[in-house]
């Protein structure tokens, strides 16, 4: 069976973790096109044009929180597999709530990230 290559979307303003998340995932197949986007507005921009089939989403961006992406998404019923990191653990239960298949700590889950990226089943 020949993979479908897939869409990827990266929302996060710090540019040295953006660039970390982007460099790790142009390794893992069958992901084609992955765009960086450093705000909300850029991000659901982004999505009005272009489908994606995966997001690692920040929480904490300069016009708003990644949840009213989430919340979008849900809004839309096209929720794509979304996850988040973050270092606001105390909304995990919330990006959960909204859909988020998972929720990653910046200060120490990148490896863990990035392996669940490879790992996820991104031909469903």
């Amino acid at each position: 069976m020949k993979h479908q290559l897939k869409n990827m979307l990266i929302v996060e303003d710090n540019p040295l973790i953006g660039e970390k998340i982007l460099k790790a995932s142009k390794n893992i197949h069958p992901l084609k096109n992955i765009k960086l986007t450093a705000t909300l507005k850029e991000a659901i921009s982004f999505l009005e044009k272009n489908n994606v089939d995966i997001i690692t989403l920040d929480l904490s961006l300069p016009d708003g929180n990644g949840i009213e992406l989430l919340k979008w998404f849900k809004e839309k019923n096209n929720l794509p597999k979304v996850y988040v990191f973050s270092t606001s653990k105390e909304l995990k239960r919330t990006c959960l709530r909204y859909g988020a298949l998972g929720f990653f700590d910046k200060s120490t889950d990148f490896d863990n990230l990035i392996k669940t990226i490879e790992t996820s089943d991104i031909d469903n």
